[in-house]
């Protein structure tokens, strides 16, 4: 570790006493480690992390949707744009405002008192605890900005606000060199000071112990990782089956209080997609939305738990079956370890599920009073003309006799648009059917059509009146496939015919339709 004078250096905290108007908060220096752990059925293993370092002093905050390239004087525009043009962007860029667009609409404002901006090359970390962590060291990416105010008056000024961004990266291959060069303890950075930058000051900044995957050392194993999901059965495709019928609950261990802090952790749970579902071991995530929690708030959705000591999260059976996904536990701290510092470490344990309808979990729910051969996936043992592998697909009671699929029927549907008032756009007279795919076993869905009130049924394809198509939907990237049968027939809803309405075609009114279910032969 390196040896460096510090006397003739003032701390920053020194100077935040001096300087610093009472309350302020606006000066700050965080850093934070951070790690993805992702599970295969053999070991947790270390899929990428970074150790970040961001310096801030001063803060400004404006409506971005004023942003204009031009100037405004009060009263121009309604509504949030009405105070007007107060401040112009003289250098770097914030809040969506860039030399294009350097006017701004502006709610607050304190500007930088401590540190010097625009002087990335005097930013440095000096100072660590033992490792393999290069010092000093540079390469700090200028996030600086300044912003004449207020346009309104006789007295324009120019205010500064500093921004300092570092981060070292570290691949899925790096995780001893990682472990070796990000450890806990007092890190040391020189930072130019406001006013005099080539002098200087020095802040130093904490890292704490932190929750890390599951590994082995000195004989002894410890560490976070899941243990149980149902019996944690895995397919060879590498996911964790998750029941389709049933509340699945996911386990984990490995955060203990020497590595968590209850005052300073927050533990989230979260479901999100793949950007490649065939490669769970190597495939990016979408982070928003989230599969689960199933709503949007605007970023990143996540539930919270009761606190970080919580060791598992039961999830709802409210997927399709075959839905793919990354179950997520994210811990994240938010320490402030020092007057104007503050550790930001973050952890995320992953892993990779499936959801899996199987027929036998059909078996033992809807047909546990039922004696053999009756449980048999093509018996029919309530004698109500549906077979069990149908009425499992089609979701009724293979057990019950008053409980039979139901039957599809056209109809006309009428699309809302987003304050719900009726709009033709989606509008369509026919009907949905949902496919499921990942069944065992496997099963082949196919549409029929009666035009002899169900005396011959015969295979439904696309004709002069329908069109019937298969088709995938994604909705919060959850994919779901349908089996979409549309009239084809229109009628003019004015005078002259400007939008037409799809309605029952003629000659069909008595047509029935059903969906027949078999097993998918094997190859």
């Amino acid at each position: 570790m390196n040896r460096i004078k510090t006397l003739s250096l003032p701390l920053i905290t020194a100077l935040v006493a001096a300087t610093a108007p009472t309350g302020n908060a606006q000066l700050a220096l965080s850093i934070s480690s951070k790690i993805n752990y992702r599970q295969n059925k053999q070991d947790i293993y270390f899929k990428g992390g970074s150790f970040d370092t961001i310096l801030s002093d001063g803060s400004l905050t404006s409506i971005d949707f004023c942003n204009d390239p031009n100037y405004f004087p009060p009263g121009r525009y309604d509504g949030v744009c009405s105070p007007g043009t107060q401040g112009f962007l003289s250098a770097g860029t914030i809040n969506g405002a860039t030399i294009q667009r350097p006017y701004l609409v502006i709610t607050s404002l304190t500007p930088a008192f401590a540190v010097e901006p625009f002087k990335p090359k005097l930013v440095s970390l000096v100072a660590a605890p033992a490792s393999k962590l290069p010092r000093p060291s540079g390469g700090f990416v200028d996030n600086s900005y300044s912003v004449f105010y207020n346009l309104h008056t006789p007295e324009v000024a120019e205010y500064k606000f500093s921004r300092y961004f570092n981060q070292r990266t570290y691949t899925k291959n790096d995780r001893s060199k990682f472990e070796t060069s990000i450890v806990p303890g007092v890190y040391r950075y020189s930072i130019p000071r406001l006013g005099s930058p080539e002098v200087g000051a020095y802040v130093s900044a904490i890292i704490y112990p932190m929750a890390e995957g599951q590994a082995t050392r000195n004989n002894r194993t410890q560490g976070f990782v899941f243990t149980d999901i149902d019996r944690s059965k895995w397919i060879k495709e590498g996911f964790v089956e998750l029941s389709y019928l049933r509340s699945n609950t996911i386990r984990w261990k490995g955060l203990a209080p020497n590595v968590v802090f209850a005052a300073a952790d927050t533990l989230h749970f979260s479901m999100k997609a793949l950007r490649d579902p065939k490669n769970p071991e190597s495939s990016d995530l979408v982070s928003s939305p989230a599969m689960f929690p199933p709503f949007e708030n605007g970023g990143e959705t996540k539930t919270k738990l009761a606190s970080p000591a919580v060791t598992q999260f039961s999830i709802p059976p409210i997927f399709p079956s075959g839905m793919r996904s990354m179950v997520e536990i994210q811990l994240d701290r938010n320490f402030k370890t020092g007057g104007v510092t503050y550790d930001f470490s973050s952890r995320k344990f992953q892993l990779p599920v499936i959801i899996i309808n199987r027929y036998s979990e059909y078996q033992g729910i809807d047909l546990g009073l039922v004696k053999a051969p009756g449980k048999d996936i093509l018996a029919d043992p309530d004698n109500d003309g549906f077979n069990n592998l149908t009425e499992w697909i089609l979701g009724s009671a293979g057990g019950d006799k008053g409980s039979v699929p139901a039957e599809v029927a056209p109809t006309s549907y009428q699309a809302v648009n987003i304050i719900g008032a009726p709009t033709r756009l989606g509008s369509y007279f026919g009907f949905n059917v949902n496919v499921q795919t990942g069944t065992i076993p496997q099963v082949v869905y196919s549409l029929q059509r009666s035009i002899d009130q169900g005396k011959t049924w015969k295979t439904f394809r696309s004709d002069a009146n329908w069109s019937v198509e298969r088709v995938k939907k994604v909705v919060r990237n959850i994919s779901t496939t349908e089996i979409q049968v549309r009239s084809l027939v229109t009628v003019a809803t004015e005078t002259p015919a400007t939008t037409n309405l799809y309605v029952q075609p003629p000659g069909t009114l008595t047509d029935r339709y059903r969906v027949k279910v078999t097993l998918k032969k094997k190859k």
